[in-house]
């Protein structure tokens, strides 16, 4: 019995986690929405944290000088990008959330040199893969991905 009342909370926290998300979207990830932002909202914090196992990754991210862009839901995900103007944008991020919160994945990039260097994608505690081209920042941006992170890691 205590069991069931366990996967009823966790279920019931997942669809509260999609209306949260909401709320977020069309706002800038430090934008104060309530009393949280989007990187400071506890849920999206503890999924970045599950992601990236790099702090200076997550403290680069968190970092409130950035140059953003309004969050926005694209199919049944969530994303959020930024980059630090002093790098004139080669170094960015972005967050990409499944909408129900339950997968998460982040891009986190340096500058792109193909076949050198490129945008890491952080899945689970690992980098997943590396794409050649800077972490999206926009809808047409996920083209490749298909329904990454909710479907499978791009071949």
């Amino acid at each position: 019995m205590k069991i069931m009342a366990g996967l009823a909370a966790a279920s019931l926290g997942v669809t509260g986690v999609a209306v949260k998300l909401d709320t977020y979207v069309g706002k800038h990830p430090h934008q104060v929405v309530g009393d949280k932002t989007f990187l400071t909202d506890p849920q999206v914090k503890a999924a970045i944290e599950k992601a990236v196992p790099v702090a200076d990754i997550r403290n680069f991210i968190a970092e409130r000088d950035m140059t953003t862009v309004p969050i926005r839901r694209i199919d049944s995900r969530v994303l959020a990008a930024g980059w630090d103007p002093k790098s004139g944008g080669d170094v960015n991020w972005a967050v990409l959330m499944s909408h129900d919160g339950s997968k998460t994945a982040v891009c986190y990039s340096e500058g792109v040199e193909p076949e050198v260097r490129g945008a890491d994608w952080y899945v689970d505690g690992k980098k997943a893969f590396t794409l050649y081209a800077k972490c999206p920042s926009r809808g047409e941006d996920l083209g490749g991905l298909g329904t990454f992170p909710i479907g499978p890691i791009p071949s």
